[in-house]
Formats: structure tokens, sequence, C-alpha cells
């Protein structure tokens, strides 16, 4: 087992969260079993295909949460998302994504944006909010906390996405998910990790290199589990990336239902949303 040095990122992000790439993480056309002679055997493999294949940039036009909780009742969020991929720092540049709400209107105009830094620095996130008409930094439990009332936190996000730089990975197995083979990772915090899991084991689709499955374990039970059917998967500009995901909260029995429409891969996307003094204005 040993340290990962890569993510993968978007989103969908995130992202989200404030947010990285929504919930989609993206590959190549060709990538997995199309355009390898043999399955991936190790972890960097497995996380280099995931974040070598994400867009260079990325247009979410629609991005809707909708969170159920335990009677049944739902509430549904709406907004945009957009995300670029910066040519420095690890192999595939560091990721910058922005998401602003358009719906409830009580939310209408909120603003996240995550920047990602050296893998030793928390990420730079940021909120704005038009009640209080400020930006915040975000860290510490509010990162760990419920993003808007759905079952997502930040941090949930980077750990579906594989943004790992606080833990420890180990290539597990190959395996089948639903008729589809994948690739089993492990991550284990590591000692100075501030992860409220002990355990993350995901499953990672052989063709496109997107997760499946993602389930966060505290200590011996699955806390939250992350699932998409293969058939959610859709490609945009030649990349693959989940249309439909969902994230269930095993302990408080609700979940939420992350749904991706009108996608627009590696079109230019303006500075001033990653710039923390204005991303709010953007969109």
């Amino acid at each position: 087992m040993k340290r990962s040095s890569l993510g993968a990122a978007v989103t969908a992000a995130a992202c989200l969260i404030g947010l990285t790439l929504a919930g989609s993480t993206w590959a190549a056309d060709g990538v997995g079993d199309g355009g390898r002679a043999a399955p991936i055997r190790d972890a960097d493999g497995v996380l280099a295909c995931m974040r070598a294949n994400l867009p260079q940039s990325v247009r979410i036009q629609t991005i809707e949460l909708e969170a159920v909780d335990r009677t049944g009742s739902a509430r549904v969020l709406r907004g945009r998302l957009y995300a670029r991929r910066d040519a420095d720092g690890p192999p595939g540049g560091r990721v910058r994504a922005m998401l602003r709400i358009d719906a409830p209107d009580y939310l209408a105009g909120a603003a996240y944006l995550v920047r990602e830094l050296e893998a030793d620095q928390q990420d730079g996130m940021y909120v704005y909010l038009p009640s209080v008409r400020r930006v915040r930094r975000v860290s510490g439990d509010f990162a760990d906390g419920a993003l808007l009332g759905t079952d997502f936190s930040y941090y949930d996000f980077k750990q579906i996405q594989s943004v790992f730089g606080e833990t420890e990975v180990a290539y597990v197995s190959t395996a089948e998910l639903a008729g589809r083979p994948t690739y089993v990772l492990e991550f284990r915090r590591s000692a100075d990790a501030r992860s409220p899991y002990s355990l993350i084991r995901s499953q990672i689709d052989q063709q496109t290199c997107v997760p499946l499955q993602t389930e966060f374990y505290e200590g011996e039970a699955v806390h939250k589990r992350f699932s998409a059917s293969a058939e959610a998967l859709q490609q945009a500009g030649g990349h693959w990336y989940l249309t439909e995901s969902r994230m269930d909260d095993l302990k408080e029995r609700t979940h939420t239902l992350l749904r991706i429409l009108d996608v627009r891969a590696d079109e230019p996307v303006p500075g001033r949303y990653f710039n923390p003094n204005l991303f709010y204005e953007g969109g």
C-alpha cells in the first residue's frame, strides 16, 4: 500500500461542493478494455487513467440534486457547473471548479468554488451566499457537513473522484459489478488525515475508468454508498460521464440523486469563474 500522488477530479464534480467536478468523472473514448491489451494491475495506473482523461474544460448547463429524506419527501436543487484543468501541478493539471445555484429561489445566486492545491495543502474552497453578500473560505467541519441539505459533503466528492491526497491507496483486484468488469481500489486514511471514514472501497469501470460504486466505511459498517448504473454512462466530446448517480446515507436512511444534463466538453471557460474574488459574478 502506498500514498497516491494522483487525483482525478472533475465534479462533478467534484465535483460539487464547493465542488469539484460534479459527480462526474470523465474518461476519453477508447480508454479501458477497448484500448488496452490487458486490465491495469496497479493503483497508480487506475488513478492515472481516471485523471489523464479528464476534458481540459467542461460546462454543465444543468446539474440537479434531489435530496430525499426518510419520509420520502424530496427537495431539488438546480444549478450550473464550470470546471477547468490548469497546466500547472500534477499530471493532468490542477482542477478548478465552480458551481452556481439557480433554484430554489431562496438559494439562487449562491456559488461554490474549489481550487486544487498542493498535495500537502488543503484545497481552496470558497462559498458565496447572496444573503450575506460576501465570500467565505470553507474549511474544517463545514467541509465535512452536508452540502446544501443533500447526502453529499465536499470530502465525499473528493473521494468519489479519487482526489486522495490524505489516504493510502491499494489495488485490491478486478471484479464485476452488474456484469461490468471493474477495478477494486481501497483507500485508508493516513495517520494525519482528517477524513471521517476508516475505509473507502471503490469499483471503477474498466472500459471507461468511471467510478460505478464507492462505499464509505465507519469502522466495519458502510455509512454511505455512492452508486450508478452503467446505463447512465454517456459521452460528450469523446468523453464518458454519468448522467445520473446516487448517494445513500445508510445510517440516516436518506438518499440524494445527482443528475447531469447538457454537458459541453473542451469549450473555453472564463478565468474569472475560478477567481476567489470574482467567481460568484460568473455563470
